[in-house]
């Protein structure tokens, strides 16, 4: 049996005023894309980002029977030959009339929970909560559900985070760090995502173990969308781009997405995926931003590879202003270390 948690102190403070400029305001334009050997990956990796809908397959001409069937031996008849031919189809791809999207509701939440997790205690207080507070409270055997979501972050759940709140109000409540930026229950955040849209994406169709059915797209797909910010502080600004996978250069480092990312024991490696920076705008209104050797105007737009130092300064300073609280953590290498019932 695992440890108890312990009790945490979150750290927080009034949430800054959201009605007037006052920092780095602007639009990152990113793309996240699966990986793939023939592009330099170490992984082929699918990804699957549901609907959360089920769709049935059946015979539709024994469906006509039924609907038109006056005599009640018949109707049964028909009804038992139905249910026999009724199976699970295969579960759909989120998908807009732009085509196949990665929602920017699941992408903001895969950069806020990284981030989160990447917050580890200092003494008995922690800079961020967990908004979505349900982690497990005792450290689960290997093979029950999120043994290996604990494996990897065990450094962070080891404590217990309430969430922050500010039902009643921004003049009246409290929030950390990341609910500042991104927002929580009765609190704006200061970060927006748009969808993530398929470029030249398309969906296959995958057959699991245990009739599972799942259409994803293969590796080597790219999605590109936008995040939009306001009123941030560079370290902030770079606390986004570390929770992307980027450190040293536009491109970030493998990290994982969506379902079935922590399986090891499928056909198919699913959820390794690249965010990649392709530019960095400045609102006319936002502040200059001068963070390291890096120095941008408001209204000005940074691209292609001087986009490199850029990041470099901007995660830099991310991790100097949160020294001995941010770790970096490959969720790919040690997903793919972890066996099953190991």
């Amino acid at each position: 049996m695992g440890a108890v948690q312990r009790a945490l102190k979150v750290l927080r403070g009034r949430p800054r005023d959201r009605s007037k400029a006052d920092g780095l305001a602007g639009r990152l334009k990113v793309s996240l894309r699966t990986c793939s050997r023939s592009l330099g990956d170490s992984y082929d990796s699918y990804l699957h980002v549901g609907t959360g809908m089920l769709k049935f397959s059946f015979d539709r001409s024994l469906l006509e029977k039924v609907t038109g069937s006056r005599e009640r031996v018949n109707l049964e008849s028909f009804i038992r030959e139905l249910a026999e031919t009724m199976s699970v189809d295969y579960a759909l791809f989120s998908s807009t009339r732009a085509g196949v999207v990665v929602p920017g509701s699941s992408v903001k939440g895969n950069v806020r929970s990284r981030l989160e997790l990447s917050f580890v205690p200092k003494g008995d207080a922690v800079r961020a909560c967990f908004v979505r507070s349900s982690q497990p409270i005792l450290e689960p055997k290997p093979g029950q559900q999120g043994w290996r979501h604990y494996r990897i972050w065990r450094g962070s759940l080891e404590g217990h985070r309430p969430a922050c709140t500010c039902v009643e109000g921004p003049e009246e409540c409290e929030v950390c760090l990341l609910c500042d930026i991104f927002g929580t229950a009765g609190l704006k955040g200061l970060v927006s995502f748009s969808d993530f849209v398929g470029v030249g994406t398309s969906t296959v169709k995958l057959d699991l173990p245990y009739n599972e059915k799942v259409e994803a797209v293969p590796p080597g797909s790219r999605f590109s969308g936008e995040v939009y910010f306001f009123n941030l502080k560079p370290e902030e600004l770079g606390l986004i781009l570390f929770g992307m996978g980027l450190s040293d250069s536009r491109v970030g480092r493998p990290v994982l997405l969506g379902k079935l990312k922590y399986r090891r024991d499928l056909p198919h490696i699913f959820g390794v995926v690249r965010y990649e920076l392709e530019s960095l705008e400045l609102a006319p209104f936002s502040k200059g931003l001068e963070v390291g050797s890096s120095s941008i105007a408001p209204g000005s737009v940074v691209s292609g590879e001087k986009l490199d130092p850029l990041v470099k300064d901007l995660v830099g300073a991310a991790k100097q202003a949160y020294a001995e609280e941010l770790i970096e953590v490959d969720e790919v290498g040690i997903v793919g270390s972890l066996t099953s019932g190991v």
